[in-house]
């Protein structure tokens, strides 16, 4: 695998924690607060080279990451799934290439990114949100990150149901999944899963509750916290401040449909 940066590649420039910039290598000055530099002379150089600014400040040039494209580059129409969650998310789902999952609640299409880089070229992302302004937005997001394998569907999932078709694993990611959980067991054969990110406990109730009514079993239901390390030299503790609470995680396995007793 190459570590040198092309002219046209994409480029994550950082100057500290808080200030960071994805810019592509090319003949030209980038400015910013610290001064400016020439994007020119990363043409040819390793990963992790350091450009002096016209301010004596220096930018540390790195490909840069999925998680960097959505943090640094996406337009956001709404909040995000954090990366603690998305890579749970990943997990439960059991994502691999090659599969197909539906989404609902594209929004910015954050998750979608990363669902869709992680089923590969031969795998597809059939997504769904009711909002047309999110929709361009999210397309506008994953053409910065050239992915082409996924389906985007303007479409009320309450009333009119997932578009046809058969999922390997479904995340749903919208104010009221319990009101959705019966056009779920049209797309999803016995033993696939589904995922649902939910915010409040309340929500957490009803969609469990739906999804007993529509047999789903091994229901289970997870938080996750993050709290950062301060790498201070002499004072390495856990940072003041952390990611609380997001939402929680509720998953499931369709079992099919109920068999009647009735004679």
């Amino acid at each position: 695998m190459a570590s040198l940066f092309s002219e046209g590649d994409p480029v994550l420039l950082v100057y500290n924690k808080r200030h960071r910039w994805i810019k592509t290598v090319i003949d030209d000055l980038f400015h910013c607060n610290y001064g400016s530099v020439n994007l020119g002379e990363l043409i040819d150089a390793p990963y992790g080279t350091s450009l002096e600014s016209s301010k004596g400040k220096f930018l540390h040039a790195f490909p840069p990451t999925i998680i960097d494209w959505i943090n640094v580059a996406f337009k956001h129409q709404s909040q995000i799934i954090y990366e603690k969650d998305a890579g749970m998310i990943l997990m439960m789902l059991d994502v691999k290439p090659g599969d197909t999952i539906y989404e609902t609640g594209t929004g910015s299409g954050s998750l979608t990114s990363i669902l869709a880089r992680s089923v590969g070229p031969t795998g597809k992302i059939i997504t769904h949100d009711n909002r047309e302004q999110a929709i361009e937005a999210a397309k506008y997001n994953l053409s910065l990150l050239s992915l082409d394998n996924v389906e985007f569907n303007h479409r009320d999932i309450v009333e009119d149901g997932f578009v046809e078709g058969n999922a390997d694993a479904l995340v749903l990611d919208m104010g009221d999944p319990w009101r959705v959980i019966d056009h779920a067991t049209k797309i999803l054969s016995p033993g696939r899963k589904i995922v649902v990110f939910l915010p409040t406990f309340d929500q957490l109730g009803k969609t469990k509750d739906q999804l007993e009514i529509w047999n789903f079993k091994d229901i289970k239901a997870i938080e996750l916290l993050e709290r950062e390390i301060q790498m201070k030299k002499g004072a390495i503790r856990p940072s003041t401040r952390m990611i609380g609470h997001t939402g929680f995680l509720l998953s499931a396995i369709y079992m099919g449909p109920k068999l009647s007793l009735e004679t």
